[in-house]
C-alpha cells in the first residue's frame, strides 16, 4: 500500500483492455472455436474444440501464448495462419454494433477525462485487433493514447507503459490496472502499482488493489470524486 499511496491520486491510469474493460469472455470462446474449425477444415486437421475455460485462459496472452494452445503439438508453429482466419471475425464481431465493455467502464473513462486524469490503453495484441477496439468499441474516444505490440517502439507490454508515460509528459503519480500476470508483470518491470481487476483466471495475491468492477469503488480507492 505504501507505492500505492505515493502515486495518489493518479495523473495517468493505464489499462488493459481484454479482460479489464472489455467483457472479451461473452463472445470468444464461440468465435475461437468456429475460427479453429474452419481452419481444420481447410487444412484436413484433426483438432480438439476447446471448452469456454480453455479458450477463456489465453485472454491477455502474446501472440503464440493465444493461439498454439488449441493447435496439435505437430502444428503449434502455425499459430499465425490460425490467427489469419479467426482475425476478421474477432473484428467483425466488436465492430457489429454491440457494446462489449464492462457495464459502467465507459461513463468511467468520461469522468476521468473529466478530473483531468489522462488514460491509456497498453493490450497485448496487434493492430487490426486494436483498430477494432479503437473503433468498433469506441476505446480511441475515450481514452488518451492506445498501444499495442504494433506500436512505434514496442516489442512488450513494459515498452507500452514507458511509451504511455512519455506521452503523458512523464508525470509522478500513475497506476496501471490489469486482469492477468502480464499486466502484473509489466507494473512490476517499471515500478508501479498494480490495480487487479479480478477474475477466476488467475490469482494474483500482491496487487496494490484489487478492483471488482464497481466504478466509483474504483474511483474512491484511488482518491478521486466518484462520479455523479
Amino acid at each position: 500500500m505504501t507505492l500505492l499511496r505515493r502515486h495518489l491520486p493518479p495523473q495517468l491510469v493505464v489499462f488493459d483492455v481484454d479482460g479489464t474493460l472489455h467483457d472479451t469472455f461473452r463472445w470468444w470462446a464461440p468465435i475461437i472455436r468456429s475460427g479453429l474449425q474452419r481452419f481444420a477444415e481447410l487444412n484436413s486437421m484433426q483438432v480438439v474444440m476447446p471448452s469456454d475455460a480453455e479458450a477463456e485462459a489465453v485472454v491477455g496472452m502474446k501472440d503464440a501464448g493465444v493461439w498454439a494452445p488449441f493447435l496439435p503439438e505437430p502444428h503449434k508453429h502455425r499459430w499465425q495462419e490460425l490467427r489469419a482466419v479467426v482475425l476478421p471475425m474477432e473484428v467483425e464481431e466488436v465492430s457489429r454494433g454491440v457494446d462489449y465493455l464492462f457495464a459502467g467502464v465507459r461513463p468511467l473513462l468520461l469522468h476521468l477525462r473529466a478530473l483531468g486524469v489522462k488514460t491509456a490503453l497498453a493490450s497485448n495484441c496487434r493492430r487490426t485487433y486494436m483498430g477494432a477496439m479503437q473503433n468498433g468499441q469506441g476505446l480511441a474516444a475515450l481514452t488518451d493514447w492506445q498501444f499495442c505490440l504494433d506500436s512505434p517502439g514496442v516489442t512488450t507490454k513494459t515498452d507500452m507503459l514507458t511509451s504511455a508515460l512519455r506521452a503523458a509528459g512523464n508525470p509522478e503519480r500513475v497506476v496501471m490496472v490489469g486482469d492477468r500476470e502480464p499486466d502484473h508483470e509489466a507494473a512490476r518491470a517499471v515500478g508501479w502499482p498494480f490495480v487487479w481487476r479480478r477474475n477466476g483466471r488467475c490469482a494474483i495475491d500482491d496487487a496494490e488493489l484489487v478492483w471488482e468492477g464497481d466504478p466509483n469503488k474504483f474511483l474512491t480507492d484511488l482518491g478521486l470524486p466518484k462520479m455523479p
